[in-house]
């Protein structure tokens, strides 16, 4: 292995052999140039973790950087490396770091599927696949930020109610995300993000909901619990009406 001052006409002369080649810097401890049997030149570095791991991470290719440019990598990260981190097995840990694609399988299968209802479950799968997936499935775990969330509110904001059933799930998908190491505890993106406005909903009582509201009516009137008016009040409401009731926002 021949120690030289990597320069450009030093690495652009360097010629292959039968087994790997390796152009070790005189200016930078570990920073070496690899000149495989093919040609093929990759500068690298070289160095040990404070606990004693060796790594080797690759820097880039000759033609794509300089000669100067993989310098100056290599000494950034030896200068990381002397602040206690580890570069290069970082950045093997974030390769492997589940996706929002791995969070949705298993907050399907170990959450919603094993404590919500069937027609929850059957809501939050087609969430997921419409919106989420397509959005934000690719993105590591960790990655995903509150400009994320806030971008998918903003598509949806035609559809606030709906909007807000997928921020819901949403939230929830990451407080798991953190409950299961996937993110810092306190990170969840979903925070501070705020729900649309809902109208309150209004539909048809049936004739048999009509049927138990003034049973209970007469029921209350004949025991006396309450005072007359607000049984009155409800009365005129529905008498002589066609059974529209409308939710107080509250109570929905």
């Amino acid at each position: 292995m021949p120690r030289v001052k990597l320069t450009k006409t030093i690495v652009a002369g360097a010629q292959p052999g039968e087994t790997d080649i390796e152009l070790r810097d005189t200016l930078v401890p570990g920073f070496f140039c690899k000149v495989t049997p093919t040609g093929r030149k990759v500068f690298m570095l070289q160095y040990r973790t404070n606990s004693g791991k060796r790594r080797k991470p690759s820097l880039g290719l000759f033609g794509e950087l300089t000669v100067e440019q993989a310098r100056t990598l290599a000494q950034d990260l030896l200068a990381d490396v002397r602040r206690g981190n580890d570069p290069s097995g970082q950045k093997a840990r974030d390769r492997q770091a589940p996706t929002v694609k791995d969070l949705c399988k298993r907050f399907m299968e170990d959450h919603c599927i094993p404590h919500n209802k069937p027609l929850t479950q059957k809501k939050n799968q087609y969430h997921i696949d419409k919106y989420l997936l397509p959005s934000m499935g690719t993105l590591k775990v960790h990655e995903v930020e509150r400009a994320d969330i806030l971008a998918l509110m903003k598509r949806l904001e035609k559809t606030p109610t709906q909007a807000n059933r997928i921020l819901a799930c949403v939230r929830k998908m990451f407080n798991l995300a953190e409950l299961w190491g996937y993110r810092p505890d306190g990170t969840n993106p979903c925070r501070h993000v705020t729900k649309f406005p809902e109208k309150g909903k209004t539909r048809l009582l049936t004739d048999k909901e009509m049927i138990l509201l003034f049973r209970q009516l007469e029921k209350t009137e004949e025991e006396e619990f309450e005072h007359p008016s607000p049984i009155l009040g409800i009365r005129l409401q529905f008498e002589g009406r066609t059974g529209f009731w409308k939710y107080p926002p509250k109570l929905r």
